[in-house]
């Protein structure tokens, strides 16, 4: 009895411990102003996969990414069921678009070396594969911010300590609570399994990787974001129109003979979209779902084929979908807007520059 209750007492520790951690992870310096555009000055490209790692939200940096790539017009995005009834993601490439080094590793790191024949990839099988290659993504882009003086060279190993610890519990206790609870030895099994319960959920809640420490630059970055977490959670459909800024407001052409309030309209549209991406990092995406829904239902149809096509597109990629966090798991093969299927492997993306 005295073992059993020290089982427990041990696993409530370690998730008490799981649970500061990931809230630690999670939390950002608090920003004293609304932001409205992800840039910062000084101005440079938005870089949503490392603004993840910096938020800690490692597991949502990939589907920031590919989000990334659909919203700034350079893959297409098209909801697709597999043979099961599964949904999955078609990605395509679209013609004449300019891929940087960074986009590139993103998509091999999601498509992979092999290249299945049909158009939508059985993702069920190779789940584990293509989450493999996206931790060594994120690893790999972390080391980046650390070069760009964002993260701190040294990491804390308190994770990989607690990651040990819960695993020795486990490997105790779990015989421990099947022999006694066959044993009827109710109150003691009770609490051993009480202490597995406790030590699989602290395993669960650990972030992944080890805590990156920011620098004083990246913790003005994190606080930039901060700002743009306020927005996004408190903008309303009309409170957007309101409150974007003029950098904020990324607008696109319209055709000379559209309405001029359409413009707004369009306007408020695009600023959702780009947004997008950070709403998926915030875990916000269903709520931003709803505001890109409204401001697509108020855009006129004389507008832009290309941008309603687009945002339609997203909509029910989002829809077939339900939690756009799991879009990395769901795409399909890559091809051409042509339709023609391309390899990952062997510089084929110069071909597409």
């Amino acid at each position: 009895m005295p073992l059993a209750i020290a089982f427990a007492l041990i696993a409530l520790v370690l998730f008490v411990c799981a649970s500061i951690a990931r809230r630690r992870a999670l939390a950002l310096p608090r920003s004293l102003t609304a932001e409205y555009s992800p840039v910062q000055p000084p101005k440079r490209a938005a870089d949503p996969v490392g603004d993840a790692i910096l938020a800690g939200r490692d597991r949502r940096a990939v589907a920031a990414g590919l989000l990334h790539l659909a919203t700034s017009r350079k893959v297409r995005l098209v909801a697709e069921t597999t043979a099961r009834g599964r949904a999955a993601v078609g990605v395509e490439v679209v013609e004449g678009a300019e891929f940087t080094e960074e986009d590139t590793e993103l998509l091999e790191t999601l498509f992979g070396p092999g290249h299945p024949q049909g158009r939508v990839r059985r993702f069920s099988k190779d789940r584990r594969a293509v989450g493999r290659r996206v931790r060594a993504f994120v690893d790999r882009r972390a080391a980046v911010l650390r070069r760009r003086r964002l993260l701190r060279p040294d990491g804390v190993p308190a994770r990989l300590v607690l990651r040990v610890a819960c695993g020795i519990l486990l490997l105790i206790v779990v015989p421990a609570a099947a022999i006694l609870l066959i044993a009827g030895v109710w109150l003691p099994g009770a609490l051993c399994a009480s202490a597995v319960a406790l030590a699989v959920a602290a395993l669960w809640l650990l972030p992944p990787g080890e805590r990156r420490r920011p620098t004083p630059d990246g913790d003005r970055r994190r606080r930039h974001l901060d700002g743009l977490r306020q927005y996004m959670v408190l903008a309303e459909a009309d409170r957007i129109r309101f409150l974007q800024s003029p950098e904020g407001a990324l607008s696109a052409p319209i055709t000379a003979g559209a309405a001029a309030d359409a413009d707004g309209a369009l306007a408020a549209y695009v600023l959702d979209e780009k947004l997008l991406p950070y709403a998926v990092i915030f875990g916000i995406e269903r709520r931003w779902l709803a505001h890109l829904k409204i401001a697509y239902e108020n855009v006129d149809g004389r507008l832009i084929e290309e941008t309603l096509s687009h945002a339609s597109d997203l909509l029910l990629v989002a829809e077939a979908l339900g939690d756009l966090a799991d879009i990395g798991f769901a795409v399909a093969d890559l091809v051409s807007s042509g339709g023609d299927a391309l390899e990952v492997v062997g510089g084929v993306f110069d071909a597409l520059n």
